[in-house]
């Protein structure tokens, strides 16, 4: 007992927590992943137009409680699921309309304050059409896959597709413990409630990616002005934005984790079909991303410029 406590007084004297921890023969904290605040805004729509091909999307969030996340997502017989806050979850919807008749849906529930991803659904229709239920695990994600079997499901709705499968992945190398796993769908959530806009402004975020897991750095660039054209709502208001705001150019690149190899450049970042790398274009003051460029497999560079934006609030009285 004595001996014990002798140990204890050295590791106050240390003032290390993990000294305190080794006192007591415990493991030290787990790292502290990253913070989020709110955002500026429940609904961004964008549209990317390059030779004779466009597309758009529309982005929505809401908050859900609890309970109405958990019966939103797949039952994870294998592996722990990642727990659903006790306040609730966020949920963003990604509704996606694709060249040559491909459409993508999808809903993903998430920590607002961690960007801890949960789980949710992912639905494409048209040319390879299938349907998945997602739950997170730790260190990994369980889906329920269905696809059509023929052409007559096809046309039915997902919920008759026949061709099922489930599984499990689990990486072997994974992020450092304690470390939330996010979800590509999220990332632009993450990008505006990370607040990149400030100088000197850098997140991290780990994610899936096939079989793999991937670290995205976020750094926030300098400073420059960007053309826009866009509407602006809010309750009981509304206008339209037109000329050069003042931007943060925040850039994004991928990292693999665990090779030697360079899978993390050619990593799906989940909008719009950008891979590998990804500049968000930041409006200072209000984090509202008004563009965002990238490379799409088969189209190259491309550049994805916001129409319109659904404010939570009035935005600001410019100063005189």
């Amino acid at each position: 007992m004595h001996r014990r406590l002798r140990h204890l007084a050295a590791a106050l004297l240390l003032g290390g927590i993990a000294a305190l921890a080794a006192a007591w023969g415990a493991e030290p904290e787990p790292a502290a992943g990253p913070r989020y605040g709110d955002v500026t805004w429940s609904e961004l729509a964008y549209s990317a137009h390059k030779f004779f091909l466009s597309a758009s999307t529309t982005i929505r969030v809401e908050r859900v409680p609890a309970a109405t996340a958990t019966t939103q997502m797949a039952t994870a017989p294998r592996g722990e699921p990642v727990p659903v806050p006790a306040g609730g979850a966020a949920a963003i919807t990604v509704d996606t309309a694709l060249p040559f008749g491909r459409d993508e849906s999808v809903t993903l529930l998430f920590d607002p304050a961690t960007g801890a991803a949960l789980g949710g659904r992912k639905t494409i229709v048209g040319r390879g059409a299938y349907n998945k239920l997602l739950r997170y695990t730790e260190g990994g994600l369980f889906t329920v896959r269905t696809a059509p079997a023929n052409n007559r499901e096809a046309a039915s709705p997902p919920d008759a597709w026949t061709q099922r499968k489930a599984y499990l992945v689990q990486p072997a190398a994974t992020p450092p413990p304690g470390v939330p796993v996010a979800d590509s769908y999220a990332l632009i959530y993450l990008v505006s409630a990370a607040h990149l806009d400030r100088q000197g402004g850098a997140s991290r975020i780990f994610m899936l990616a096939d079989d793999r897991f991937v670290e995205l750095s976020f750094v926030a660039g300098g400073l420059t002005y960007h053309r826009v054209d866009f509407e602006e709502r809010w309750p009981d208001g509304r206008r339209h934005r037109e000329g050069k705001v003042l931007v943060r150019e925040v850039r994004a690149t991928a990292r693999a984790l665990g090779g030697e190899d360079n899978r993390g450049a050619d990593v799906d970042l989940g909008f719009l079909g950008m891979r590998g790398s990804l500049t968000v274009f930041l409006e200072v003051g209000t984090d509202l991303p008004v563009a965002l460029a990238g490379r799409v497999e088969h189209i190259g560079e491309l550049t994805v410029r916001l129409d319109r934006a659904l404010l939570t609030a009035p935005p600001p009285v410019p100063s005189p």
